[in-house]
């Protein structure tokens, strides 16, 4: 992915999250929800087009999938004081329950895996381009090279149905911490492979 891409890859990752139950516990008001999308995921993007290979998915020219793998090394701090600052204009109990799950998922992240490894966050489909075999074909073209060099994986998930998903390419579940009723954060690994 490329500068040129940002646009279309943000409003991807929008669509694709904006309806998640994850994120309508987090922003239970729909329009604080998209606004809040958006201002994530392009300072995500932003920073990871410099320390992260995002891989794309096309047809003819239009983009209908993406996945960022961030290399061993490359994990961003615990602590990013510029995300607080950006997330202030929106409401404290988004606040709130958004840094509380950054809290969770670094917790479980430093709890289960050690350096070096590969972190996959986020991957998403154009919704109606789901269930078409594309977040597969990112994900095993991904894992080839991965395997090459003898490293794990992390990724997090709040969506249970994930979980038989990735267990298809090796993702262990190893953790599952509450995060409200009803919503939970599992964290899952893949053992360096070879």
């Amino acid at each position: 992915m490329g500068p040129e891409h940002l646009e279309e890859v943000l409003s991807l990752l929008v669509s694709a999250f904006q309806d998640r139950p994850f994120y309508r516990y987090i922003a239970p008001d729909e329009t604080e929800r998209r606004e809040f999308l958006t201002l994530n995921f392009r300072l995500r993007l932003e920073h990871n087009l410099g320390t992260s290979e995002i891989d794309l998915a096309f047809r003819d020219q239009r983009i209908l999938g993406v996945a960022v793998w961030t290399p061993p090394e490359s994990v961003p701090p615990a602590e990013d004081h510029s995300l607080e600052e950006a997330c202030a204009v929106f409401s404290p109990g988004l606040r709130e329950r958004f840094f509380g799950f950054l809290h969770t998922l670094m917790a479980a992240r430093d709890q289960v895996i050690r350096q070096p490894y590969w972190g996959l966050a986020p991957i998403a489909v154009l919704p109606e381009e789901q269930g078409k075999g594309i977040a597969s074909a990112l994900i095993r073209k991904k894992l080839q090279e991965i395997d090459a060099s003898r490293a794990a994986c992390f990724l997090g998930t709040q969506d249970a149905v994930n979980l038989d998903i990735y267990a298809r390419y090796g993702f262990q579940k190893v953790r599952e911490d509450p995060l409200a009723p009803g919503s939970i954060h599992y964290t899952m690994i893949r053992p360096e492979q070879g």
